[in-house]
């Protein structure tokens, strides 16, 4: 069958009927259907119409789908268009379908309630001509040592042991910039995506009260452990070194995954090496949502901060918009806006809103505006995304 320009294409949203067609189409991944079909018929989240398809003659040769997320960033929530299972048969590519689908849904998705976007992916490029970019990620890379002793015991994750790793999850991420908010059906279903054995998923538990201390989540790689997830407190990092130390012995005590900032001291000086990552881009989807979900938060910032004035400007794929401190209020305006001071454009903003004022911030907007408000408003984040949530 031809795939040329020639013939029309549909460019549509799935219906319940697509089912089978989109998940035949997943495996020119190369990998088995049965790898995909835990996403979409063990994920209460999915709708049909999440996914966008390009149809030529009743054959589906294109799929791109929404992973609908919730995420806390600060001390709020936003509404996260997740973008994955972008495919397009191995005889139509080079046609540009994947481009009409973004076009597609770049049109429609403001209008839903999202926020803003994410997407891990190996052609920056590509996305990046729609208003993707880049998000840093720091990957960590540790050898532990085969005697590390700890004064809980590990055991595997059993199925009563839910509810107490839920309201761990909950205590140990509520002030983790990128950790997904959680349901009970999301964790109920998450082995399943995860594919987890009882090696994957190991619960530590105090010797005293046999009460649940931490947990940790992982898969074998070739060479490495892959840390999906780490769930300790701060005060009892050695719980999860002792966890990390259980999982890794299966590769030598090799191991690597994204941990959040606060959890780094966990390794000790040799141990490990930190690399940066780069895959994940984000979008705004809907500024205005995005500042509203951000300005509760903003004015709490400012108020705590005692700042009376100040001014800060966005431009971004999705508008522009100016954030005014006058005596201690924050004023967001979106319409009409003027240029008078400089802006953070898409790319500083998403370094901004997932990492706040760290390190790299100063050199990211190379003193082109004052501070003070930036470090208010995006105070250092302890960043991250578990891999145990990717899509």
């Amino acid at each position: 069958m031809s795939t040329g320009n020639s013939v029309p294409v549909t460019v549509r949203r799935g219906s319940p009927e697509d089912i089978e067609s989109i998940l035949n189409l997943l495996t020119e991944y190369e990998l088995p259907r049965s790898y995909f079909e835990p996403f979409y018929l063990n994920d209460i989240s999915y709708r049909p119409e999440h996914s966008w398809l390009v149809e030529q003659n009743g054959r589906l040769l294109s799929h791109l789908r929404i992973y609908d997320r919730w995420i806390r960033v600060g001390h709020t929530k936003l509404h996260i268009a997740g973008i994955g299972n972008v495919i397009t048969a191995r005889d139509a590519r080079r046609h540009g379908y994947a481009g009409q689908l973004m076009y597609a849904l770049l049109s429609e998705l403001p209008r839903e309630g999202y926020a803003y976007s994410l997407l891990w992916t190996h052609l920056p490029g590509l996305y990046s001509r729609y208003g993707w970019v880049p998000v840093e990620q720091d990957l960590i890379r540790a050898v532990l040592p085969p005697s590390i002793r700890g004064s809980v015991k590990i055991t595997p994750f059993q199925e009563n042991d839910l509810p107490a790793i839920m309201r761990l999850y909950e205590i140990t991420n509520a002030d983790r910039t990128g950790t997904t908010i959680r349901t009970p059906e999301y964790w109920r279903e998450l082995p399943k995506w995860l594919r987890e054995d009882q090696d994957d998923f190991l619960v530590a538990r105090d010797n005293a009260g046999d009460e649940i201390v931490g947990y940790i989540q992982s898969r074998p790689l070739q060479n490495a452990v892959e840390i999906l997830e780490l769930g300790v407190e701060e005060s009892t990092l050695d719980i999860g070194r002792t966890l990390l130390a259980a999982a890794s012995m299966r590769r030598d005590g090799q191991l690597q995954g994204q941990f959040p900032p606060s959890q780094w001291t966990v390794f000790y000086p040799g141990e490990f090496e930190i690399v940066p990552e780069f895959g994940l881009m984000g979008r705004v989807i809907n500024l205005a949502e995005l500042l509203h979900a951000l300005q509760p938060m903003w004015r709490d910032l400012v108020q705590k901060a005692g700042m009376s004035q100040g001014a800060l400007s966005l431009s971004t794929s999705a508008g522009s918009a100016e954030i005014q401190v006058t005596n201690g209020n924050i004023q967001v305006e979106t319409q009409g806006i003027a240029e008078t001071v400089p802006a953070l454009n898409e790319l500083e903003f998403a370094h901004f809103l997932f990492h706040g004022f760290d390190k790299h911030a100063k050199n990211l907007i190379e003193y082109r505006m004052d501070t003070s408000l930036l470090r208010v408003l995006f105070p250092k984040q302890d960043f991250v995304i578990w891999q145990a949530d990717n899509f």
